[in-house]
């Protein structure tokens, strides 16, 4: 089944075989086709059908997903489609094919749509529905959005601690769904979590043990306010299948699967790379935006760049007469700055990174400065000393070497400590590092590059 599955995923996944599908469905959305329409969306493949309503705007994409009469179709396409149109398409549905659709997604699944609504329209929803989930549903909202609390499942494995082995081993036996159970859950006569237990442990301890006696006190745990980003490092981080909620007061209300936290883990990456480019999250859904929209999401960030890059200009123009008489300057001045660029978008990836998993934090900045410094202080020394030999070979010019061959050294070693403590900068402010890493990154880099390169210049060449 898995295997046919995959196979299915695979012929979707060919660009040639969903391009004719898209050029179809566009066809027939534009002569107004609806029969045939109707018709042709019913024979996709849920994964198809999810990669036709992504590449369109999110109003083409409702008018279509409103077309999908079989529910089961329409709920494993929902779960499909990336997150922000799955909100759209259920808010902007009939109310009545939004509850088919619930109906036929598992309790996680519906939680994971309710939490990602707003407010308005999930309470809306919510009233129509007269099932278990819905009110487990309405649990979550209470919980702020991004936070451990929007994405677990209150439908979680807990004993008390003086139940034993075999006691315990029981109870998952008489369970109706033992997908669920990752780790079996203790807690006391308050119901506050204190320990946690493999399911392997448990069958191979003696039956006749309470839990308290072998499962593990010491455990992961977050609390439902803790940011969805960190409950993923959390997980990452310690190769969790799952984590438990706890409250103020140490109670577990409930747990977070992996399976929870992959599309969470993918939005944390985009959101990263986003922003290290220079643009909002939201840009990477570039079709269901205007030109209008894409400048805005874009512009603040290049107006930083502009404003930096207009200094490197006045900078080059108190050097003007520096320039004039030494025109080879000119020559190298791309690769100097350059180089030295792209030294610093490695450090800045590197910081980023570390900083988002939990691997850096604002204490390791020294050791990381140290290291970096004299990774690139070696880079640079290669690098300098090849571009100063360049520079003699091609103009036969020791003072343009003694100009270009140290400026390198220097520009890349500086990168390294720009794009190092821009990020350590923002985290200790509050501010996400990524932001850091991208253009206002590149722009001081290639600000005190330009200021290196011709104050050595005018040092070396004395005017």
């Amino acid at each position: 089944m898995s295997m046919m599955i995959l196979e299915d995923e695979k012929k979707a996944d060919q660009p040639t075989t969903n391009s004719r599908i898209v050029d179809a469905v566009n066809r027939l959305y534009r002569k107004g086709s609806t029969f045939h329409l109707t018709q042709l969306l019913g024979k996709l493949k849920p994964l198809e059908l999810a990669q036709v309503l992504n590449d369109f705007p999110e109003h083409k994409s409702n008018a279509l997903f409103a077309l999908v009469k079989a529910p089961e179709l329409a709920a494993r396409v929902l779960m499909l489609v990336t997150d922000g149109l799955r909100n759209h398409l259920l808010t902007h549905c009939e109310l009545e094919k939004a509850l088919a659709v619930m109906e036929n997604l598992s309790r996680d699944e519906r939680n994971r749509c309710i939490s990602g609504m707003d407010e308005e329209s999930a309470k809306r929803l919510m009233e129509a529905m007269r099932q278990e989930p819905q009110e487990e549903g309405e649990d979550l909202l209470q919980y702020k959005q991004g936070t451990a609390g929007s994405l677990m499942t209150t439908s979680i494995f807990a004993l008390p601690e003086m139940t034993t082995a075999a006691e315990a081993i029981d109870a998952i036996q008489d369970l109706s769904d033992h997908d669920s159970v990752f780790y079996l859950y203790m807690v006391d006569d308050l119901k506050r979590l204190t320990g946690v237990c493999s399911i392997r442990k448990l069958i191979l301890s003696d039956p006749h043990k309470p839990l308290k006696e072998f499962a593990q006190s010491r455990l992961i745990k977050v609390h439902i306010d803790t940011p969805q980003g960190e409950v993923a490092n959390q997980v990452s981080k310690y190769r969790l299948l799952a984590v438990p909620v706890v409250d103020d007061d140490g109670v577990l209300i409930g747990q977070i699967a992996i399976d929870d936290l992959v599309h969470v883990i993918q939005e944390e990456h985009t959101e990263s790379l986003m922003k290290m480019a220079g643009v909002d999250k939201k840009a990477s859904d570039v079709m269901s935006q205007t030109p209008l929209q894409i400048f805005k999401t874009r512009v603040p960030w290049l107006v930083t760049a502009f404003i930096a890059y207009l200094l490197v200009s006045a900078i080059l123009g108190g050097f003007e007469e520096t320039l004039e008489k030494v025109v080879q300057l000119s020559f190298f001045f791309p690769i100097v700055i350059g180089m030295a660029g792209n030294a610093g978008s490695q450090t800045g990836a590197v910081v980023v990174r570390g900083l988002a998993l939990g691997l850096v934090n604002p204490s390791h900045y020294f050791k990381l400065l140290a290291k970096e410094l004299g990774a690139n202080v070696v880079q640079g020394s290669v690098y300098g000393f090849a571009l100063a030999v360049a520079a003699y070979l091609i103009f036969q010019n020791v003072q343009l070497s003694m100009v270009v061959g140290p400026a390198l050294v220097a520009n890349i070693t500086a990168s390294s400590f720009i794009a190092l403590s821009l990020p350590f900068f923002f985290k200790r402010l509050g501010a996400d590092p990524a932001v850091a890493a991208g253009p206002l990154a590149l722009a001081f880099i290639d600000l005190v590059g330009s200021t290196n390169y011709l104050v050595i210049a005018f040092l070396v060449y004395g005017f």
